[in-house]
This record gives C-alpha cells, sequence and structure tokens, in this order.
C-alpha cells in the first residue's frame, strides 16, 4: 500500500464478524450472545403488554 506500514493486530471486524488469527472466535460468540440479549431487552415491554395477544388460534 503504497510504502504504509500495517498494523499488526491478533482479531479485526470484517463484514460484522470479529476474526482472530487462530480462528477461535470466542469474542465473537460473546458479543452475538450480548447483542441478542440487548434485543430481548429491549422488546420487553411488548412480551408483557396485556393489550397485545400471542395467540396463535
Amino acid at each position: 500500500m503504497d510504502d504504509e506500514q500495517l498494523e499488526k493486530v491478533t482479531s479485526f471486524k470484517y463484514l460484522r464478524p470479529n476474526l482472530s488469527k487462530n480462528c477461535i472466535n470466542t469474542a465473537e460468540v460473546l458479543i452475538r450472545i450480548s447483542m441478542a440479549t440487548d434485543a430481548m431487552a429491549r422488546l420487553s415491554r411488548l412480551w408483557t403488554s396485556s393489550s397485545i395477544s400471542f395467540s396463535t388460534t
């Protein structure tokens, strides 16, 4: 890249997943679990709302 030095890193984010040099993506799993937990927390009022029916019949 025109004699530009690149920084050596142990992991980086590329198209969403976090890639690591040893291909063990524990951090990626933890990030995704955290994202899912946050999404469910934002929806908690929906799940507990008495004005919304979830009946499938």
